[in-house]
């Protein structure tokens, strides 16, 4: 069995089983009521969606016994954003500006890498 199945199997394990489901029914609540308050200008909304992001992260990561795998995990979300202004920067030097969409790039960052950093760092330091 490869390790991805093995790490989803676990999450589903006994253990591992009533943890995952309460996880994953808070990050749908909080991510369905942030598209019901809205997200455009709207703190309330925003603070809502990337806190359900991070407790969709949560739990797909939730089993990982060491503070090590989290810290893994912030510093891969951090070189993404990295290589994300990277790109952006060498796409407007080059002068193709109008292939640039500045929300699919806030999408990235906000979305996916900052929730991955926030349930990183906090992994890493209170599982060690």
């Amino acid at each position: 069995m490869s390790l991805l199945k093995q790490h989803f199997n676990s999450l589903f394990e006994l253990p591992h089983r009533t943890l995952t489901l309460r996880y994953l029914a808070m990050s749908v609540v909080l991510i369905l009521a942030s598209q019901i308050a809205g997200i455009k200008d709207n703190l309330l909304g925003i603070t809502a969606m990337v806190t359900g992001v991070c407790f969709l992260f949560y739990t797909l990561v939730h089993p990982w016994k060491g503070g090590r795998n989290y810290a893994i995990m912030a510093w891969i979300c951090a070189g993404i954003i990295a290589l994300t202004f990277a790109v952006v920067c060498s796409l407007s030097w080059l002068g193709f500006d109008k292939y640039l969409n500045g929300s699919v790039t806030m999408y990235i960052i906000f979305l996916i890498c900052l929730p991955g950093i926030i349930v990183g760092i906090l992994g890493a330091v209170l599982n060690d």
